[in-house]
């Protein structure tokens, strides 16, 4: 009796119809609207850490810091980027078998992985950032009331980066609990 009427009900679904175009389009990487926000944000980032590393070596007195707090900056500046990078093709990549249900469930763990991941990229850079501009520096009380609210920033940065990714994998997550409440 329930699958007649599962059946009455998904026969009387009515389907969009799309015309070829419009399907090529949403096929299209570039017209997906999160892969374009993070390509945008990708861009931005490498324009902008590529200007900072070009110039400060002479702005900033790069010139005069250790090998390795110089080292550190540029580490810290990749690694950021590295996964802005990864984080779009991970987006891009998913597609889903012939089991929506178990993708999702890991796409979600791998969503929750680099979560992780990326707070640890962004302390990293905190770290160099801050390693980089505040050596050899004789610290008076106004430079470490700057120092702290500095470090204000970067846990608030921290904090709205934890929330971001957290509200898109309960998204997914709730996604994946109206599936389990269909099934059953």
């Amino acid at each position: 009796m329930e699958i007649d009427n599962l059946k009455s009900t998904w026969q009387e679904i009515s389907i969009p119809q799309k015309n070829k175009e419009e399907l090529n389009l949403m096929l299209k990487k570039n017209s997906h609207p999160v892969l374009t926000s993070i390509k945008k944000q990708i861009t931005i980032e490498l324009l902008g850490f590529t200007a900072f590393l070009f110039c400060y070596f002479t702005m900033f007195d790069g010139e005069t810091k250790p090998i390795a707090i110089n080292l550190t900056i540029m580490g810290a500046i990749l690694l950021q980027l590295f996964y802005g990078y990864k984080g779009y093709l991970m987006q891009s990549k998913f597609k889903s078998n012939t089991n929506l249900n178990d993708n999702l469930q890991s796409f979600t763990k791998q969503l929750q992985s680099y979560r992780l991941q990326v707070l640890l990229a962004r302390i990293t850079f905190a770290i160099g950032f801050i390693t980089f501009f505040t050596y050899h520096i004789n610290f008076s009380a106004i430079k470490w009331l700057v120092l702290a609210f500095i470090i204000v920033i970067f846990g608030v940065q921290l904090w709205l980066l934890h929330r971001i990714w957290s509200k898109r994998i309960s998204r997914l997550e709730l996604v994946l609990e109206e599936f389990k409440s269909s099934v059953i």
